[in-house]
């Protein structure tokens, strides 16, 4: 759910979130999230990242602009791609696979060996519950054995972070990426905000850009720009989603009221002619509303199943 704030941005709008996370002048904000999304230890952290797609303002903002993810490689050469997505869209454990498997196909072979080829590592930010099937908010998924749960390879990881499922009163706030969530899904609670920004370094840089953005008469523009055609396409979509559900029901009502009327026909056969084979009930079950009427019209004049019969095949 977007926010409304006064003092600062709400950093789920992909566009605050790329400004914060993906500048290379707020590259120390950067740093502090992959460390508590990876959480490797300590001859293995980040502290360096080259952004092959760093943010630049946009001259224009409108509905067709796209996802604005963050596209990184690490020190060890591993590639990342960060994405915030506040909509549910209904494709994303599909829509992150392909396109991890993209970034690991697009890699160039110079030396003619699978082995150089760099892991890829999505991090998807979801301001919405995907993963039904744990209540854990942070999960990492790679390719496995099914039986013994082996890894396959690391070549490819993607990460779920899904904002929603973290309350605020079971956060950690010794927990670098509990307080980073606690940050991103807000709720606004400024007093919780100023603790973590005064706590926390990083956060508090996130903080004063967010607010250096609201102050800004240019970025603010680009941002409720930006905000209205997220709203835009997700209202679209909740839309269409309701009324697919509404002609869902009347649909069917329709399937049952027909369902019905076959199921008093087979009633009434079976009561004239004691028996009807198993075929023919399928048949009279499958027949369409118009059809089914017709042979309540002409039940009384059949006189056998072989009549029956000769009438359905009509």
């Amino acid at each position: 759910m977007l926010i409304d704030v006064p003092e600062i941005l709400d950093p789920k709008v992909d566009l605050a979130f790329k400004k914060v996370f993906g500048s290379q002048e707020n590259k120390s904000i950067l740093l502090s999230f992959l460390n508590a999304v990876l959480n490797w230890t300590a001859e293995q952290k980040i502290a360096d990242v080259k952004i092959l797609n760093p943010y630049l303002e946009p001259e224009n903002i409108d509905d067709s602009v796209g996802i604005l993810d963050i596209k990184l490689q690490l020190e060890n050469d591993d590639l990342v791609d960060v994405e915030m997505q506040i909509g549910n869209l209904g494709n994303m454990e599909r829509r992150s696979s392909y396109y991890a498997c993209r970034m690991f196909g697009d890699q160039s072979i110079s030396s003619g060996r699978y082995q150089d080829l760099n892991r890829v590592i999505a991090i998807n930010i979801l301001d919405f519950t995907r993963i039904k099937l744990t209540k854990r908010y942070h999960t990492i998924f790679r390719l496995r054995e099914t039986q013994e749960n082996i890894d396959l390879t690391d070549a490819i990881e993607i990460h779920f972070i899904e904002l929603p499922k973290l309350k605020q009163e079971i956060a950690s706030y010794t927990n670098p990426l509990d307080r980073w969530v606690v940050f991103l899904k807000g709720g606004w609670d400024m007093e919780l905000i100023d603790r973590l920004a005064k706590e926390d370094p990083a956060i508090g840089k996130a903080k004063r850009v967010l607010e250096q953005m609201a102050s800004n008469p240019r970025e603010r523009e680009l941002y409720e720009l930006r905000r209205k055609a997220i709203l835009d396409r997700n209202s679209a979509l909740y839309e269409a989603k309701m009324e697919g559900i509404a002609e869902g029901k009347a649909e069917g009502k329709a399937e049952g009221k027909v369902e019905g009327q076959a199921s008093l026909l087979l009633r009434q056969l079976k009561k004239k002619f004691g028996y009807l084979p198993f075929e023919m009930e399928n048949r009279v079950m499958s027949m369409p509303e118009e059809k089914l009427q017709e042979l309540a019209e002409a039940i009384f004049d059949l006189e056998t199943i072989d009549d029956v019969n000769s009438f359905i095949s009509k």
